[in-house]
């Protein structure tokens, strides 16, 4: 049985051999592919978003917006008394001031000038001996020519150091006291005033006051104390209000 079986590859050992590697030819193929499908993954497709709505331009909006104050930014404060019952005023200048002197005396010259020329053709028309005087601006006082009232209520813009809500006074005598103590803060000082403008009772609001003692609170109530006001025959017998002080830190 061994003997014909040698006998039979032995007549066919080629067409074995070939057999057998083309068998192996093609295992070896399908173990290529093998490999390069797992090392090369399949492609990834892309993901496409559709937006419906445009989002709304947020950075431009927030610029358009006005800034806020801030509300701890300090604001400036004017070193003045203000009547805060008054409509705002705005303070004259030492030039506006100077200026409306020089137009007054001005006016004053002309004035006198214009009588100066009556007087000379009245004379002349009498046939009386003409004598015009030389003018000497020296001697005249631009007062005696203003016209004299009680100075009105002043409300100055902005914040002041000291502010005082008696309606239709202005103030006399009004000491700033702002710079005289080392530390800060707000006094609140409630007044009686009569008629002619004398403070009759100054007493500290503790309420409405930061310190009631100290330095700040003593300069505050001396200061109202010896405050005067313009007289006024219709205010109430005593007009009561408040005298707000604002000391700065030095």
């Amino acid at each position: 049985m061994l003997d014909r079986s040698l006998v039979l590859f032995d007549r066919h050992k080629y067409g074995i051999i070939g057999t057998l590697m083309v068998h192996t030819l093609v295992l070896m193929v399908l173990n290529l592919s093998l490999v390069r499908a797992t090392n090369y993954p399949a492609k990834a497709e892309p993901i496409e978003l559709v937006l419906e709505a445009e989002l709304p331009p947020v950075a431009q909006a927030e610029e358009q917006q006005p800034l806020a104050q801030d509300p701890s930014t300090p604001q400036p404060v004017t070193n003045l008394a203000s009547n805060s019952t008054a409509t705002t005023s705005p303070l004259l200048s030492r030039g506006a001031q100077q200026r409306m002197a020089e137009h007054v005396e001005r006016d004053l010259l002309d004035m006198e000038k214009a009588e100066f020329d009556r007087l000379a053709a009245q004379r002349k028309a009498e046939g009386k001996e003409i004598t015009v005087p030389t003018l000497d601006p020296s001697k005249f006082d631009k007062s005696n020519y203003m016209q004299k009232q009680a100075p009105k209520p002043v409300k100055v813009e902005g914040l002041t150091t000291v502010a005082y809500d008696l309606v239709g006074r202005s103030h006399l005598v009004l000491d700033v006291p702002a710079y005289l103590c080392k530390g800060s803060g707000r006094i609140v000082v409630q007044v009686a005033v009569d008629r002619s403008g004398v403070v009759t009772k100054a007493e500290l609001d503790p309420a409405a006051s930061s310190a009631t003692t100290g330095c700040i609170a003593e300069h505050a109530l001396a200061s109202a104390t010896q405050a005067r006001f313009t007289n006024l025959a219709s205010a109430p017998q005593p007009q009561r209000g408040t005298i707000t002080y604002v000391f700065l830190a030095q």
